[in-house]
């Protein structure tokens, strides 16, 4: 019997935590479904002059001087003035970024809110209102990099390039996903966000692998590679493997999300004592 240690991928919620928390969303394997709330935005004095911090804001918290890239793919049916939906950073309600879709004057924009100190700063540019917009945002000390694709297929381009001080190195950073609804009219919007990927530096402290291990689940399986699989399976040349395309397959799916959370290509072995069979 050959022993196949996996981790399965999490979006149940475990070591995620809502800030203001939307009266209706729901989770599975890979999407977060999210229904806005009304009168809700991130903001903090320029132009306008008020200042809210009543946004949805669904994060993991990360060491605040570390490294990582946060990618997350969105669709939404913006239909409100302000509606928008993406990716946040924040340390405090003072200093912070989200980016994402905009919905402003009837059309949807790729939008970047950069806080520093208590001063919010809106940069965005137009986009061909896509189903999906892409995003990522990679960090790196204090500089944040932030990406953008239209489509599935896509490619990146860069949106913003940011300053977001670490006012103190022993307060977390808190990344995810957030949404929001400004008009105090609007009954909110519905938003999916799809794949969302948190991946932390491999060359960070050991506390802080430790940290992103704790956002999956171990699962052990075990896998007899002898006369263990359906009779269907057709033996292979190597008759020791009794592993058929379609069970691959099965398995490749199953363990699809792990790979896509770590941002690593997927190879999956199975060894025997006379051959090592890799799928895809």
């Amino acid at each position: 019997m050959q022993e196949i240690v996996v981790f399965s991928a999490l979006l149940s919620g475990i070591n995620f935590t809502w800030y203001n928390e939307p009266k209706k969303w729901s989770i599975n394997q890979t999407n977060i479904n999210v229904h806005t709330d009304g009168n809700t935005d991130f903001w903090r004095k320029t132009h306008y002059g008020f200042e809210r911090d009543n946004g949805h804001f669904y994060y993991q918290s990360l060491h605040g001087d570390k490294s990582f890239t946060v990618a997350v793919n969105i669709r939404g049916k913006y239909n409100t003035l302000y509606d928008q939906g993406g990716l946040m950073l924040r340390t405090d309600e003072n200093n912070w970024i989200k980016c994402g879709v905009e919905y402003v004057d009837g059309q949807q924009f790729a939008s970047v809110v950069v806080t520093v100190n208590g001063w919010s700063d809106w940069s965005v540019v137009s986009i061909k209102a896509p189903e999906v917009l892409k995003l990522r945002a990679k960090r790196e000390k204090e500089a944040v990099h932030i990406d953008f694709a239209e489509g599935e297929d896509g490619d990146f381009k860069m949106m913003r390039l940011a300053y977001l001080p670490v006012t103190d190195r022993s307060r977390a950073m808190m990344v995810g996903i957030m949404c929001a609804s400004p008009n105090n009219a609007t009954q909110g919007f519905d938003i999916s966000f799809e794949h969302l990927n948190i991946a932390v530096d491999p060359n960070t402290n050991g506390s802080e692998r430790r940290f992103f291990r704790s956002c999956l689940r171990y699962h052990k399986m075990n896998y007899t590679l002898y006369n263990s699989l359906p009779n269907t399976c057709e033996p292979s040349k190597d008759a020791s493997t009794h592993l058929c395309e379609r069970h691959v397959a099965t398995i490749h799916e199953q363990f699809r999300l792990l790979f896509l959370l770590l941002n690593r290509p997927f190879l999956l072995d199975f060894v025997s004592p006379n051959r090592k069979f890799r799928y895809p």
